[in-house]
């Protein structure tokens, strides 16, 4: 058996206990969070798990990183694909107003708890908002460099501002779906876009804008 075949089994073996950690922690909490439970999903022992992971704290901090998937990513994927800085800023928009699911409301909520006793987790979990935070400041630096914000606007205070209320939003209207964060989200831009809407909502109603909201998560597949 080769060696790069033998990695890439360890690979997907690793992976398999951090999906099932996840689905543990959807299901029963962090502190549902067991071994056996963990073993269980994964189909694996727990001298394997053991083996990849040498405590639970370990394995909380595994789920951090696989985070990354339902956020992060997806958020980078749209500032650094193509197309103008004024259609990202409504691709983010939509996207940032599209209700969470709830297994992962419920795991960034244990997360950030737990991260007060845990300094190791309070690390992880800050230096991910930190890359959060830093994408959305280089849409708005695109955005400057377009020419669509207003003179003067410091791009660092409103990327780090937008970043953590549209993060709130998400939350928010997973405890209310009332809440119509996409409105939320283009009133607060609006003084800070030369044409001053964030793009133009075009006085469009809830249901209409749910349906662009669709036809902009087919767009991006």
């Amino acid at each position: 058996m080769s060696q790069a075949f033998t990695e890439l089994r360890g690979n997907e073996t690793r992976q398999r206990i951090i999906e099932a950690v996840w689905s543990v922690m959807a299901d029963n909490g962090l502190s549902g969070l067991t071994v056996r439970l963990v073993g269980q999903k994964a189909g694996v022992s727990h001298a394997m798990i053991h083996y990849y992971f040498a405590s639970k704290d370990e394995l909380v901090l595994s789920v951090v990183e696989h985070a990354r998937g339902y956020w992060i990513h997806p958020m980078e994927d749209i500032i650094r694909g193509a197309g103008t800085p004024g259609e990202k800023l409504e691709t983010v928009v939509v996207w940032m107003s599209e209700p969470a699911t709830r297994a992962v409301m419920r795991i960034h909520r244990q997360l950030l708890s737990e991260s007060e006793w845990n300094e190791d987790l309070r690390r992880a979990m800050a230096a991910e908002y930190a890359r959060w935070r830093t994408g959305f400041v280089e849409l708005f630096r695109q955005l400057e460099a377009a020419g669509d914000l207003v003179a003067g606007t410091d791009v660092e205070l409103l990327g780090a501002g937008f970043a953590t209320l549209s993060d709130n939003l998400v939350g928010k209207r997973a405890l209310d779906p009332s809440i119509d964060s996409e409105a939320i989200m283009r009133e607060m831009l609006r003084p800070f876009l030369v044409r001053g809407e964030a793009p133009p909502s075009d006085g469009a109603s809830r249901p209409q804008r749910a349906e662009r909201r669709t036809r902009a998560a087919a767009r991006r597949g």
